[in-house]
């Protein structure tokens, strides 16, 4: 009887119109959220004779759909966490497994939350962190975490991986091990040896304008690659909006993705949910060669009219060295800009983001 009362909530809840209230189906036991985040692009991948290399697309951008909840295990102090999230495609269909985003199952209890399964590495959460223009063409993962040689490379979820994270007062810390960080065949036992160890804290506190983050992350023979880099990142606050900073360094036997970034941001307060965004970010040049460094600049304007509902114009441009071709769309944002050795791709976008 109570499995056809959850079903029957679980399908009431589906039906209805989406409001904040909708969203707990059973409690803390099971809640159904989601993000959809469309938008209308005009990219230019700036590739030298190519008849179609500006155009208009419509973009679905990192949209999702989500289950997750928590089960108080008696008296023992202990709570059962779950999520299973995919990422939905908005405008046209796709054959996704389902969970291709965070998904996992674990403990929460006084140490803190230990689970296994599918979640994003403290190194790429530090600089999720410090973005303030994620998921747009003016998003930052065509640079950070990605090589001169073109693409988002080193902001991963890891796969197979089991992690534990705490909140000490003000400050998280976070440490995940991936026993096979790229092989998502769950019928043999993970013995490739392409492991994952990423570690990282958070600091954000009510009483201090100033906020911060550090990650390390070390692959071996992941992609192919021994790979390890770090990030730190540090901002503050104040009554007109933030500003912020982030430095990263990459080393790796792929000589496209050793290199180092550095980045400023900010987020100004307009009035009325309007404000306004701007990322710089400016790689040097890699291990490559000569001339394979870029700069990318971003800029939007955002308007939250509630909790739930957010428009935005933003533009984002990649200048690249003569011997780079770092893109101008790349990671989070559905459609990607590609161009070629020292091309600067930019795009210009009108978008919505709907929560539930």
């Amino acid at each position: 009887m109570k499995k056809n009362m959850i079903a029957a909530a679980v399908a009431t809840a589906l039906v209805l119109p989406v409001c904040a209230n909708a969203a707990k189906v059973a409690g803390d036991a099971l809640e159904i959220y989601g993000k959809i985040h469309v938008s209308v692009d005009a990219s230019d991948r700036d590739i030298t004779g190519t008849d179609d290399t500006q155009d208009i697309s419509v973009s679905s951008n990192s949209s999702r759909l989500g289950f997750k909840g928590k089960h108080k295990m008696g008296d023992s102090g202990l709570s059962a966490v779950y999520q299973l999230e995919q990422e939905v495609s908005i405008g046209s269909g796709s054959a996704n497994t389902f969970t291709t985003r965070n998904s996992f199952v674990g403990l929460k209890g006084s140490f803190g939350r230990v689970i296994a399964g599918k979640y994003d590495t403290p190194f790429k959460t530090v600089g999720g962190k410090w973005s303030v223009m994620g998921d747009s063409v003016a998003e930052r993962r065509s640079i950070l975490g990605a090589k001169s040689s073109g693409g988002n490379t080193m902001n991963q979820r890891g796969e197979n991986a089991l992690m534990w994270d705490h909140k000490f007062g003000d400050l998280k810390a976070m440490v995940m091990y991936s026993a096979d960080a790229s092989d998502d065949d769950e019928n043999v036992v993970d013995t490739k040896g392409d492991t994952l160890t990423s570690i990282g804290v958070l600091y954000k506190s009510k009483n201090s304008p100033l906020y911060f983050g550090a990650a390390y992350e070390d692959w071996d023979k992941l992609k192919g690659n021994e790979t390890d880099g770090y990030r730190v990142m540090l901002g503050y606050t104040a009554g007109f909006g933030k500003v912020g900073f982030i430095y990263e360094d990459i080393s790796s036997k792929d000589a496209a993705l050793e290199r180092s970034v550095y980045g400023v941001n900010g987020l100004f307060k307009l009035g009325n949910g309007l404000d306004l965004r701007g990322e710089v970010l400016i790689a040097d040049d890699s291990n490559a060669g000569p001339d394979t460094g870029a700069t990318r600049f971003g800029l939007g304007l955002f308007k939250k009219y509630d909790k739930q509902t957010q428009l935005y114009a933003a533009y984002g441009q990649t200048d690249n060295d003569a011997n780079a071709k770092y893109q101008g769309v790349d990671g989070g944002h559905g459609d990607e800009v590609k161009t070629e050795n020292g091309g600067t791709p930019s795009s210009f976008s009108v978008g919505i983001v709907y929560k539930f």
